[in-house]
């Protein structure tokens, strides 16, 4: 009797299977982002600003441009959560280095706890501000109706940041590697894997 196939799911009732990922997809990718490097740079060494700009703001520019549209969208939201984190961390709800807590000063534990809290509170607000982004200035929406559409991305964009959340502090006690070596790891995963699920399977691209 065969064992069951983990990998295998379903997608609009078409069979998908995630092997395809690591052993098709993933070469592809790392074959064809060098030149897709190259054309983006000769792309900005041989035009002048204006065009582009306009390059930057056209749905259908280079997928390389696109991705850095991405990374800026990107780069927005985190300021906008983080900017919210410390915020709450330093005023609301405290979970800042140092402070003092009813006369004494902040436990870890309770730092810890409240961290968790203020970076789930931001979350909401952060994502919202991406899917905006995104909409507007990234990708073309109309693969699916918008609330379908802003629900897979909250959905993957959850996914992405539970995995930064608490996968983080797990590789540090497994493994021991510094935090920000961890940190760092997540974030550029988090912005790839966000990037081609948005892509391929929420926005027609």
């Amino acid at each position: 009797m065969s064992s069951p196939q983990r990998d295998v799911f379903f997608w609009h009732g078409k069979r998908c299977d995630f092997s395809l990922v690591s052993d098709r997809l993933l070469p592809t990718l790392a074959a064809l982002m060098p030149g897709l490097i190259t054309n983006a740079l000769d792309f900005l060494r041989q035009n002048d600003l204006r065009t582009i700009i306009a390059r930057m703001n056209a749905r259908d520019t280079h997928p390389v441009i696109q991705f850095l549209k991405y990374v800026l969208c990107g780069l927005g939201a985190t300021i906008v959560h983080h900017g919210l984190f410390f915020i709450l961390s330093y005023t609301v709800i405290p979970a800042g280095d140092g402070m003092i807590v009813d006369g004494l000063p902040i436990t870890d534990e309770l730092r810890k706890m409240n961290g968790y809290l203020n970076n789930t509170i931001a979350f909401l607000p952060s994502m919202v501000f991406a899917y905006i982004t995104n909409v507007m200035w990234v990708f073309t929406p109309g693969r699916h109706s918008r609330f379908v559409e802003f629900l897979l991305f909250f959905i993957i964009g959850t996914v992405a940041f539970a995995g930064g959340l608490f996968g983080g502090p797990w590789l540090i006690g497994q493994f021991g590697i510094p935090t920000w070596t961890s940190q760092i790891g997540f974030l550029f995963t988090s912005f790839a894997v966000n990037y081609f699920c948005r892509k391929f399977f929420i926005f027609k691209g």
